[in-house]
């Protein structure tokens, strides 16, 4: 996988665009792109649809973010074995 390289994120909160889209997210929060499609599966991110894309408003994220910054870290439910153990 190809490291994000400092010309492949924004330097200014203007030059990032009204909509974000996956590849946009990935760039300017610089997290992989199972995480943010695992932010955009969540009920409690501020998305919409369109089409066949999820979309997030710059303002929401960044009021989003500012929310979740001290919130603790919510970690994947633990999968219940079916198998015996030997």
């Amino acid at each position: 996988m190809k490291a994000l390289q400092s010309e492949d994120r924004y330097s200014n909160y203007d030059d990032i665009p009204l909509f974000l889209d996956a590849n946009e997210l990935i760039k300017v929060l610089g997290l992989s792109r199972s995480n943010v499609y695992e932010m955009l599966r969540s009920d409690s991110f501020p998305s919409i649809i369109s089409g066949n894309r999820k979309l997030v408003r710059k303002e929401k994220l960044f009021a989003w973010l500012d929310a979740h910054e001290n919130a603790p870290v919510e970690t994947p439910k633990k999968l219940k074995s079916t198998s015996s153990t030997f």
